[in-house]
Order: structure tokens, then sequence, then C-alpha cells
């Protein structure tokens, strides 16, 4: 498979360095199969600051594994998860529903930690996971080199590898799976980096309309090179 511009940076290193520098530290996500669900439930669409406001309340409860979660009162479990924002009712039946399953599924945890086939099928029973929050799940809870690609982290690779603005409206999420994983060594600690740093980008300044003018990457960035003609 040839290299693209943008993964022949990005194996080469140039790109994440980049992004770590301008956006520091980023939070670090749980390493439990539950809560790292729990963690990817309260963080979709939403903020990461909001996110990580809704695990804190929930750990104060405590509500972070599947048998605790049923131990707190309704109003507890209510007021923590709105702390994350908007579609509060829709992340709330999510997060109840998962806690059932981890709870029904005593060893789904180890799953998830053991052959990739097996513990990709049992992610896909839980509620509120696409096929990049399964690979989210699976990289940083399961261990396992899936790079997670979902429509925002495809439209930043179509733009870093100079795509016609029409190619977003494609988001071939497949192919930009096989160019990442193809130029990165198979180390999950790398995958983990490029996975939280890349996406991180593509929801702060990578967005629909992108905020070129501040990225880090924009002079590495076709896309950008292209809008500033």
């Amino acid at each position: 498979m040839a290299n693209s511009e943008a993964g022949d940076q990005l194996a080469s290193e140039n790109l994440v360095p980049l992004l770590e520098r301008f956006y520091g530290p980023l939070s670090v996500p749980p390493a439990d199969p539950f809560r790292f669900f729990v963690w990817e439930v309260l963080g979709t669409q939403t903020t990461p600051a909001r996110r990580d406001a809704a695990y804190a309340a929930l750990h104060r409860i405590p509500a972070l594994t599947p048998d605790s979660v049923f131990r707190a009162s309704r109003a507890q479990l209510v007021a923590a998860v709105a702390l994350a924002g908007l579609y509060h009712e829709q992340r709330l039946s999510a997060f109840l529903s998962g806690a059932e399953r981890f709870r029904r599924m005593p060893d789904l945890s180890e799953v998830v930690r053991g052959p990739l086939r097996a513990a990709r099928r049992a992610l896909a029973t839980l509620p509120r996971l696409g096929e990049g929050s399964i690979a989210r799940v699976l990289l940083f809870a399961g261990g396992h080199c899936v790079m997670p690609v979902d429509r925002d982290m495809a439209r930043l690779w179509v733009r870093l590898e100079g795509h016609e603005r029409k190619a977003m409206d494609k988001l071939p999420i497949g192919r930009v799976r096989r160019r990442i994983q193809h130029v990165l060594p198979a180390d999950v600690h790398v995958f983990r980096r490029v996975a939280d740093y890349l996406r991180h980008h593509a929801l702060q300044t990578c967005t629909d309309e992108p905020h070129c003018t501040v990225c880090p990457l924009a002079a590495r960035c076709p896309s950008a090179r292209i809008q500033h003609a």
C-alpha cells in the first residue's frame, strides 16, 4: 500500500508531537473496560471538560462499577450524568443499559481483553457504541492495536491527504483506518497516543468549519494551504 503525504508524516512522527505541544497533556482514559465504556458514553457529543466533570461526579458517588451503579440513587446518577451536557437522557439510558450488560456478563471485561474477534462481537451488544467507539474500547481498554476512526477522524485525514472538498462527503472510514494502521508500528502505546491526539484535534480545531489560522498542522496540511492560497 503506497503511503500518502499524511501517512509519511505520521510514520516519521512529524504530526503528533506538534499536537502534543499545542494541546498539552490530555486526560488519560480509564483502562478498565466498564469505566472506559462509561467515559465513552459521557464523552459523546460534548466537550472533554464536561465529560471529565460527569465522570468525576460518578467517581464521587461512587458509581463506576456495574454493581455500584445499581446501589446509587437515581437522583445521584441523573445529576452526575447531566454534567456532561445535552442528551443527558439518552446518555443515562445507555449508561444504565451498559451497566446491566456488564453485570449480567461478569467476564465481559476479560472478553474485551481477549481475542479480537470475540471482543468486537461482545462490544457490539453494548448500547450507544458505533464502530469508532467500539474501536476505542478495544484500543484503550482491551489493549488491541486497532485504530479508532469515526467521521471526525476521517474528515481530518481527508484534509491532511489533500483531497478535494467533495471527498469529505464520502468519509472513507475503512480506508483511513487502513492508511493509519499501515504506517504505525504494532505498539499499543503508539496507537493510543496517535488516536488520542488526532481525534482531539479533529474535535477541537479541524472541525466541520476548520480553524486553519490557529491550527498547528496548517503548514503541513494541503487543505489549509489551498484555503489560504
